[in-house]
């Protein structure tokens, strides 16, 4: 039996998801009781840093060398693309490690390669006129005359700020532990130019609170904050839902595929319970601590935002993950809508600059979406209908949380990316499930086989990451709600029979335009072996939304501020209707508003939220 805590006649899980809704700086009541004589058993605190068993990034700058013989600090050329692993982001002008040649070296201390790594990548650049000749890179540890654990043969990359990641391949037996790595430049190319290192590897000691995201600062809205957990209590399976509780066919879904992954019982444990009384699966960090092995776990796939960030938390509480599948055609759940749990998303605005589309007075609103947009599975080739949740507050204004499922274009149909030679209408060859989904919103925008090859060389080249970015666009809550995913892991591809080909196959295959990438670079010098599309190692995970947006906020007037709709947000009523599907509840302002919000004042800030191939999120994501 779940332990549970009753006060004034409400009953709340303790430390569980639902009892998030109560601010953790208010203490348990004086009369607290447990019910059916439980008794908690000790509390475990998460550590700040632990072992992190799964293949995790560590990243080093060149210059952030112990030791160097030889190598010479340069400045690099203006407006390079030197200083990213996965894309392209031009730096005005850079520093690193020139003259990499003639027997020089460049050493790192207490470098954690955990329980072994078999490749290191190196950025490095070698401006050989004509392409001729190579240098060799020997990877040492201790002393530049050490353990050789590995070498690498670096030929020209064309020019100076031309860089190119390449594997290096290592003996993971030997290239282990706490070590002093060095790099010792063995070649007459006293070119060659060397910026970083970087490589995957599992049992690495990490700190927690470090592998939630990455995100940008530069937006005009601050990004959304992220709640620490070194020092909150672990997971505990007196969390999990009692044995008579009446489950939503979306609970459950989810189970580790790997052995570093975190156990299924722990992931069941953030649960809260629905208007309609069952138990559905909510938001949870992508990395948390496995209390029965004493080290870090992660979930292998990321919900967005956490939204105990949002400044409306208190209103809003934790999303329900599939509530308006749950509620859809309620008298045939043969025909229900379902999503996949790791395609839930959650993106958290606090303190948004917006308008009033009439009369031009300011408004200061808070806001949280859950979208549900998985990028790996043939789902969203076919299917329009997405469980979407818009809810926030505006100052002087009274709050709103509806829930239902929006359109994105077509059913059976989408479009291709948006890109040049591209943005074509495509029938998908896959029947609708359920096959009654509406046409409507905008679209849905998905990377194809034809798509890359379309148009010059030379544009295809250039188009190629563009080319990989699916596109979500419709109608909520008055306004257009549009995401976008770079780097998804699927591509539609009708060679298939499901239809769906692998991101990361594209980058084995030198003569594809998206091989040069810098994100195919990775992909392929990550290891000696070829990676799996559900790899954490592979860059192609759906983790990193870029250009997510939203327009309006708009109400009409409401003579009650809680209305039943059925799971399309359509037929509103005053009471519930079973018999007619009108089970999904909403919240509504009674007295409505239409603010605007344009441009950039309209954006969340980009974000990563594999952390930068830190935390083990991974397709299917």
């Amino acid at each position: 039996m779940v332990g549970q805590w009753r006060q004034a006649g409400v009953a709340w899980l303790v430390g569980g998801v639902a009892a998030l809704a109560v601010d953790a700086a208010v203490a348990q009541p004086a009369d607290l009781v447990f019910a059916d004589g439980y008794e908690p058993p000790p509390v475990l605190t998460i550590p700040a840093s632990a072992i992190a068993p799964w293949p995790a990034l560590t990243w080093v700058d060149a210059l952030s060398f112990a030791t160097r013989s030889g190598p010479t600090t340069v400045w690099g050329s203006y407006w390079e693309t030197s200083e990213s692993l996965f894309e392209v982001r031009y730096v005005e002008q850079t520093q690193e490690l020139g003259n990499a040649a003639g027997g020089g070296h460049a050493s790192y201390a207490n470098v954690d390669l955990g329980s072994g790594t078999d490749a290191i990548m190196l950025r490095v650049s070698l401006p050989l006129g004509g392409g001729s000749g190579t240098n060799t890179v020997e990877v040492r540890l201790g002393t530049p005359t050490g353990t050789l654990a590995g070498s690498c043969s670096v030929g020209s990359t064309g020019a100076a700020e031309s860089y190119r990641t390449i594997g290096c391949a290592v003996d993971p037996a030997i290239a282990r532990g706490v070590q002093t790595l060095v790099f010792r430049f063995v070649g007459p190319h006293t070119e060659m130019r060397f910026n970083w290192f970087a490589f995957y590897a599992r049992d690495t000691t990490r700190r927690i609170d470090d592998l939630m995201k990455l995100q940008s600062t530069s937006f005009a809205n601050r990004p959304a904050p992220t709640t620490p957990m070194a020092g909150t209590p672990s997971r505990r399976r007196n969390q999990l839902p009692a044995a008579g509780d009446s489950l939503a066919q979306s609970f459950g879904q989810w189970s580790p595929g790997r052995a570093w992954e975190c156990p299924k019982w722990m992931h069941d444990t953030w649960w809260l319970r629905g208007d309609d009384g069952k138990v559905y699966p909510t938001w949870h960090p992508p990395v948390d601590f496995d209390p029965d092995t004493g080290r870090y776990c992660t979930y292998g796939h990321d919900h967005g935002d956490d939204p105990r960030g949002s400044d409306i938390f208190a209103f809003v509480g934790m999303p329900p993950f599939g509530y308006v599948n749950e509620q859809d055609s309620p008298g045939n759940p043969a025909l229900r809508r379902r999503e996949d749990h790791v395609g839930h998303k959650v993106f958290v605005g606090n303190n948004w600059n917006m308008y009033a589309a009439v009369g031009g007075a300011a408004a200061i609103c808070d806001v949280v979406f859950k979208q549900h947009m998985g990028t790996h599975s043939p789902d969203a080739l076919a299917n329009t209908a997405h469980e979407v949740f818009a809810a926030g507050q505006c100052e002087g204004r009274q709050p709103f949380d509806v829930k239902h499922f929006a359109l994105f274009g077509a059913p059976g149909r989408f479009k291709e990316a948006i890109a040049d030679d591209c943005s074509q209408d495509v029938d998908s060859g896959i029947a609708p499930n359920p096959p009654t989904q509406p046409l409507g919103g905008i679209h849905r925008a998905i990377p194809t086989r034809d798509c890359y090859l379309r148009g010059a060389p030379a544009t295809q080249r250039a188009e190629a990451m563009k080319r990989t970015i699916e596109f979500w666009l419709t109608g909520v809550v008055g306004g257009n709600l549009y995401t976008a995913v770079r780097e998804p892991s699927r591509l539609y591809d009708p060679s298939f029979a499901n239809r769906i080909g692998r991101t990361i196959d594209l980058c084995r295959d030198a003569t594809h335009p998206l091989a040069p990438t810098l994100a195919c670079q990775a992909a392929v010098a990550a290891s000696t072996s070829p990676i799996a599309w559900d790899d954490p190692r592979s860059p192609f995970r759906g983790a990193r939304p870029a250009g997510h947006h939203f327009s309006a906020l708009r109400f009409a007037d409401s003579a009650t501020a809680v209305l039943y709709t059925n799971s399309y947000g359509q037929n509103a009523r005053a009471t519930p209707d079973p018999a007619q599907g009108i089970t999904v509840r909403q919240r509504v302002p009674t007295s409505g508003f239409y603010f605007r919000v344009d441009g950039h004042a309209s954006l969340f800030p980009d974000v990563d939220y594999s952390a930068g191939g830190r935390n083990g999120v991974r397709a299917p994501n």
